[in-house]
């Protein structure tokens, strides 16, 4: 077999370097992300030039993020999604115009740019990146979380703003182009229109067939199919191809297949992903950093801080705490990849100089790779300073004394978090006459619930003031089930300090932090991979008429033996099925359906 000499090598190489960067990254205790773009940087074609030529493999790097935005698409529920619609796109459209408008002065008088060249990099700093921050929150077990779900919904509009602002570009070289943004608004309205009317009833459908061939191998290549058609259809009317498979996601994580096909595109994805990663540090120009230092620090330092104000007081405006508003205001600070096409279109219509674009590229990479820091540590500092600085309490409690908000209650349960999980487990236990106290962040969440007679907290339950509001020292049970487990193990911690013999039930996301909560001292750890592959068990061995109460005792044993110490076969079906962990040596079969 004959191999193309260059692409093959540059291949090798890459993929050698995201293996030593993601390595060295994990070691120094850094997200893998910046390890792939240091090394990128090292390898490109203005430091050791291993690499000659980007744009090879750039091809190769865009599968990443079409694989990357289509298994975050599944992840994240199309529900929550939509439930936040008012607060994303009111915040999303405002976010972009007052970006645009804050950075343009920026690059007019401090840049000395023409009137042009600070327009479109108004339009350039007002996208953010949706590879960079859905990787970032995934890899942080954030998704879920209230500030995950409102990034998700902002960046989704920020992707389908790209195409009214590529058509602002022959504006600003002299073309007419109204009628250009017109027809590329409608076109983008029908086809995503007929990819959420056709996607929700022929996606199931041939998925069904597909399974019912038993089949893993068409399985996985109709899985990849599905995604690359959906990219293509929307990269073909001038949206982004990363923008059709994340809605493709989104359709799939709606039916019964979506977690097997994460669970099959996960390979896929990582690989690729790092491969879009080392090629972005292969893009950056270090010689033009060192002579440009000048003029990149202040407009990197002048985007962050500009997205980040405008974002928190934005969402802070839609009625959502200072903390969430923080937490949601960070997660935007960075250059998103798009700004690469609107740059290379704007070079081409002789718009903007190569100078301008390479300023663009570095700017944008510095941003990139700073926003998995940004995120840690910003959120570390929130959590902290919402002990000292009123504003930033992870609570929002009235004039009125706890005792008027919350009347005298004992032997109550404590429900933290009410999304899906915990509004269900609220509800039973509201029909069952068991007295309980609802805590969440969403205000929109506070105000049904509370619009239905049930008693609720607006707030964080990982602040000690809210659980004392709750009356944690006289409650019987504490439900955890919120989304983000940082703040799930917090709400552990301070209410076990507060009233050490309280019975709490909590849902962890892996193994090790549901071994740290049972540590900590919480009765009851709910794993729903272990607990999905426990039912799958009994019901397998029910149906070959196996003695229930052999079952029982099996299930029960399993249970245990998952729970503590060392264990493998079902934890490793577990854990590779939901993609926690790594797979050297798989053991079981997964050939079926």
């Amino acid at each position: 077999m004959n191999i193309e000499g260059g692409l093959f090598t540059d291949l090798v190489v890459i993929f050698a370097v995201a293996a030593g960067g993601g390595l060295t990254a994990r070691l120094l205790r850094l997200p893998a992300l910046v390890g792939y773009i240091a090394l990128g940087i090292l390898i490109g074609p203005d430091v050791l030039g291993f690499v000659d030529d980007p744009e090879r493999v750039e091809t190769f790097a865009n599968l990443g993020v079409i694989l990357l935005l289509f298994a975050i698409g599944i992840e994240i529920s199309f529900r929550e999604v939509y439930q936040l619609t008012r607060v994303v796109v009111g915040a999303g459209v405002i976010q972009i115009v007052l970006t645009a408008s804050a950075v343009y002065p920026l690059g007019l008088y401090v840049l000395d740019l023409g009137h042009e060249e600070a327009a479109v990099l108004g339009l350039v700093a007002a996208l953010s990146s949706t590879m960079v921050v859905m990787k970032t929150l995934s890899d942080r077990g954030e998704l879920h979380s209230l500030h995950g779900r409102i990034l998700t919904g902002i960046l989704l509009i920020q992707d389908l703003a790209f195409v009214p602002i590529i058509a602002l570009l022959p504006a600003l070289s002299g073309e007419d182009f109204l009628t250009d943004l017109g027809f590329g608004l409608l076109k983008a309205v029908i086809l995503l229109g007929l990819m959420i009317i056709l996607g929700s009833k022929g996606i199931p459908w041939l998925l069904a067939r597909i399974t019912g061939l038993g089949s893993r191998e068409i399985f996985i290549v109709t899985v990849v199919a599905i995604t690359f058609v959906a990219a293509a259809a929307t990269e073909s009317l001038g949206l982004s191809a990363a923008l059709g498979a994340f809605v493709a996601g989104l359709l799939l994580s709606e039916t019964d297949f979506g977690h097997r096909a994460l669970s099959e595109v996960v390979p896929l994805r990582d690989t690729f992903s790092a491969l879009f990663f080392v090629s972005l540090g292969m893009l950056t120009d270090p010689s033009f950093l060192a002579d440009n230092l000048d003029l990149v620090l202040p407009l990197v330092g002048s985007i962050i801080l500009v997205k980040f104000v405008t974002t928190a007081l934005l969402v802070r405006g839609f009625g959502f705490l200072p903390h969430t508003s923080v937490l949601t205001g960070l997660g935007m600070g960075q250059i998103g990849e798009f700004s690469f096409i609107l740059v290379g279109s704007a070079t081409a219509l002789g718009i903007v100089t190569q100078d301008f674009l390479t300023l663009t590229v570095v700017s944008a990479v510095i941003t990139m790779a700073l926003t998995p820091l940004i995120l840690a540590g910003g959120s570390q500092a929130v959590d902290r300073l919402g002990n000292r600085v009123a504003i930033l309490r992870p609570h929002r409690l009235s004039s009125q004394s706890a005792e008027d908000q919350v009347p005298p209650m004992y032997g109550h349960a404590i429900v933290c978090g009410l999304g899906r999980v915990g509004h269900l487990v609220a509800e039973e236990l509201t029909e069952h006459k068991v007295p309980i106290i609802g805590i969440d962040l969403d205000p929109y969440v506070v105000a049904e619930w509370k619009n239905s007679g049930h008693q609720v907290i607006h707030g964080s339950s990982d602040s000690e003031t809210v659980l004392d509001v709750a009356r944690v020292k006289h409650a019987r049970l504490m439900v955890i089930s919120v989304g983000d487990p940082i703040a799930a193990w917090l709400t552990a911690q301070h209410a076990l300090r507060i009233a050490p013999d309280l019975d709490i039930v909590a849902r962890v996301h892996w193994r090790d932090e549901g071994e740290r909560f049972q540590e900590l001292g919480v009765q009851e750890v709910v794993w729903p991979q272990m607990e999905a592959g426990l039912e799958i068990l009994r019901h397998s061995l029910y149906r070959f008429h196996t003695d229930p109460s052999e079952i029982e005792n099996l299930v029960a044993n399993l249970r245990d033996h998952l729970s503590f110490g060392e264990s493998d076969g079902l934890e490793a079906m577990i854990e590779r099925e939901s993609g926690d962990v790594p797979i050297d040596e798989p053991k079981l079969d997964h050939s079926g359906p």
